[in-house]
């Protein structure tokens, strides 16, 4: 079992005791899915979920288990580590997501648990949006919120960088966090009013800076989606838009051969599964050797740091023993945010590919509304 350091199974202080699911915890008749049915009825018990996954392992379950625990439906941080490696392609997401709109159901609309008001506060019709970097062409780059918050000059740098080609710039919130909170309906109103919005800007082209709101959004606009990273490629290739002094792959880093230089990449949890992004993100760095890191979760993933906060302390704390002060490489910035918590040297691809030193950021809330006046 892989397990993460400084995470020590300690005593659950919820109504079930570990490794002790008793009738009183299990609500065997518990139909988790919107459809119906359950989504681990074909779980064969192999165990691979519960090896793969500190959170399972931590409270002595398989996904079969997870779907009776309902009590658990905020604990798990929806990193997608258990679908795969599960051979039934069970997917625990889709169980506690299921679970948290169960919860929701039962306590009229509000999360029974302290720690998630500020989030919903801020993400249910996003604060600090803002359009009006938008109509500068039919291409608009989507920052997401993170990016903005713990990367503000590289954020800058793009932004002044893609108004230089006709690329708009827009402020605003993808939903996940809504969504992923398990709030139905205001997960749709977001995505209804991102679709109004990019219409009433003339966009026809969203360019994703955020790993997270690429993958979420995909399929739920009525606009064309890319990522900023194939997009650098093509307007590299179309008008030299990085320049030799912009191009990660092509620095001498501290007169290392690029041969020999070894970057330890941590893939944030949506890209991991089809590493779409990251084989994009690699040509970046194609004259390096990767470090494969054992990754399950910054600690961020399903607000569930909330509940977890020693897991989620755990995940980052594994990660740093394993770099063994190497500099730590990513492509999500609520990962850079995360790791350096942690005091984990973290460099994001786009400020390696922009040439861009973040010092500290200060506070990732001004940070972000800052951009609303912007």
């Amino acid at each position: 079992m892989e397990k993460n350091s400084g995470i020590i199974l300690d005593e659950i202080t919820d109504r079930c005791s570990l490794g002790e699911i008793t009738e009183k915890c299990v609500d065997t008749n518990d139909k988790s899915s919107s459809e119906g049915k359950r989504y681990s009825m074909e779980c064969i018990h192999c165990g691979l979920c519960t090896k793969n996954c500190t959170f399972l392992s931590k409270y002595r379950m398989d996904l079969s288990d997870f779907e009776s625990r309902q009590d658990l439906a905020y604990n798990c941080f929806l990193c997608g580590r258990c679908k795969i490696v599960c051979p039934k392609d069970i997917d625990g997401r889709k169980i506690a997501i299921s679970m948290r709109r169960k919860h929701l159901r039962a306590n009229k609309g509000k999360i029974n648990f302290k720690g998630y008001n500020g989030i919903i506060w801020e993400k249910k019709n996003y604060l600090f949006k803002n359009y009006r970097r938008a109509r500068v062409g039919k291409s608009a780059i989507f920052t997401g919120c993170n990016f903005l918050s713990y990367l503000p000059k590289t954020a800058d740098k793009l932004i002044d960088l893609m108004s230089k080609y006709g690329i708009g710039a827009i402020f605003d919130c993808c939903g996940k966090p809504i969504s992923e909170l398990g709030f139905e309906d205001k997960e749709k109103n977001i995505i209804e009013a991102l679709n109004r919005r990019l219409k009433e800007n003339g966009i026809e082209e969203l360019i994703m800076v955020c790993p997270n709101c690429y993958y979420f959004l995909k399929g739920k606009l009525n606009v064309k989606i890319v990522d900023i990273y194939s997009k650098l490629i093509e307007l590299d290739a179309d008008i030299g838009l990085l320049g030799d002094e912009h191009k990660a792959f092509d620095k001498d880093v501290n007169g290392v051969g690029h041969d020999d230089k070894v970057f330890s990449f941590f893939r944030p949890c949506p890209d991991r599964e089809s590493n779409e992004l990251f084989g994009v993100v690699r040509s970046f760095y194609k004259d390096g050797k990767i470090n494969a890191l054992r990754e399950q979760c910054c600690g961020a993933g399903g607000c569930a740091s909330a509940r977890e906060g020693e897991l989620s302390r755990g995940f980052r704390t594994d990660i740093k023993e394993q770099l063994k002060g190497e500099i730590l490489y990513t492509y999500c910035a609520t990962c850079v945010g995360f790791f350096r918590m942690e005091n984990i040297a973290t460099k994001h691809v786009l400020s390696d590919i922009l040439d861009i030193e973040e010092d500290s950021t200060g506070n990732s809330l001004i940070n972000r509304a800052k951009y609303a006046f912007k």
